[in-house]
C-alpha cells in the first residue's frame, strides 16, 4: 500500500521527447485545501514532474512555484521543458493545465545539479524549543491536515503574538521517509504571518513560493520519518502583500532547506 502523499503525486507519462515530457494526472482529493489542493502538495507535484524529467543523477537544488489559480477536481496535464542542460546543471520549467481553462493553474521553474564534496557551513542555529512530544497538536480544519501533523513550539498563540516569528514541528501523520518532494511540501506548512499581526484570521493566498534544498542524502536518511522544525518570520507586509522567510531543521539540528513566500492578503487597515 502506497503512502497518501505518493498517491497524490502519481503521474503517468502521456508524451515524451528530448527535453520535454507531458504527464497526465488527477487532482488529489486527500490533500484538499480551501480552493484546490494544499499549496505544498501542488508545488511537490510540479517538483515530482521535473525530477522525473531531469537527467538521472542530478538533484533538485531549488524550485519556485507560482500559484495562479486553484486546481479544479478532475484530470490535468503537467508539462515539463528543459531550457538548458549543462554538464552539471539543468534548468527546467513546468506547468499544470486543465482542459477547461484558458491558462495554467500553476507554473514552476527548477534548477537541478550534481552534489559533490565541498567546504560546508551553516549560519545560525536551530531555535531552542520544546521537543514535539511536549507540544500540543494544531489541526487546521482542512482535509490536508489529516495527513500532515503540526505541533507549534514557539510563539504559538496568534491572538497574543508580539511578532511574526514562530516555530513548529511537522511530519507526515503516517510515517514516510523524508525526501526532496516532502521538503517542498512541508515548506508550506507555517501558519500565515498576517495572523500574528491581526491576531486572528483573514483571507489570503500564497502567490509564489521558492524552496532551496540543502539536505544531502545522508541528512535525509538521518531525519527519516521523524519530526522536522520550521521556523518562520515575515520581513514586511503592506499594500496587500507580505513576505515569509523560513528554515527547515532536522531534530538533530541540520539545516535541510530554506524557503521564501510572497502572500496576498485582504486584512484592511484599521
Amino acid at each position: 500500500m502506497t503512502h497518501s502523499f505518493d498517491d497524490a503525486l502519481a503521474l503517468t507519462v502521456a508524451e515524451a521527447a528530448e527535453g520535454r515530457v507531458r504527464y497526465a494526472g488527477v487532482t488529489p482529493q486527500a490533500y484538499q485545501n480551501m480552493i484546490g489542493p494544499f499549496g505544498g502538495v501542488s508545488a511537490a507535484l510540479l517538483a515530482q514532474g521535473m525530477m522525473r524529467s531531469a537527467r538521472d543523477g542530478l538533484k533538485l537544488v531549488s524550485i519556485t512555484t507560482d500559484f495562479m489559480t486553484g486546481m479544479k477536481d478532475g484530470p490535468y496535464s503537467l508539462s515539463t521543458i528543459c531550457h538548458r542542460a549543462g554538464r552539471s546543471t539543468e534548468f527546467w520549467a513546468a506547468n499544470i493545465q486543465q482542459s477547461d481553462a484558458s491558462s495554467p493553474a500553476l507554473r514552476a521553474t527548477a534548477v537541478f545539479g550534481e552534489r559533490r564534496e565541498t567546504v560546508e557551513w551553516t549560519e545560525g542555529e536551530m531555535p531552542d524549543a520544546p521537543p514535539p512530544e511536549a507540544c500540543e497538536a494544531f489541526v487546521p480544519p482542512r482535509p490536508w491536515a489529516e495527513h500532515i501533523a503540526i505541533r507549534p513550539c514557539l510563539n504559538a498563540d496568534i491572538f497574543n503574538a508580539t511578532s511574526t516569528r514562530n516555530a513548529l514541528w511537522v511530519r507526515f501523520t503516517d510515517a514516510r521517509p523524508l525526501d526532496d518532494v516532502a521538503l517542498v511540501c512541508l515548506a508550506d506548512t507555517p501558519t500565515p504571518r498576517v495572523f500574528f499581526i491581526v491576531h486572528g484570521f483573514t483571507v489570503l493566498s500564497t502567490i509564489s513560493m521558492t524552496v532551496y534544498l540543502h539536505a544531502s542524502d545522508a541528512d535525509l536518511a538521518e531525519a527519516g520519518s521523524d519530526w522536522v522544525m520550521i521556523e518562520a518570520n515575515a520581513g514586511r507586509g503592506g499594500g496587500g502583500f507580505y513576505d515569509q522567510h523560513a528554515r527547515i531543521w532536522s531534530r538533530s539540528g541540520k539545516l535541510l532547506a530554506t524557503t521564501q513566500q510572497m502572500v496576498w492578503y485582504k486584512a484592511e487597515k484599521a
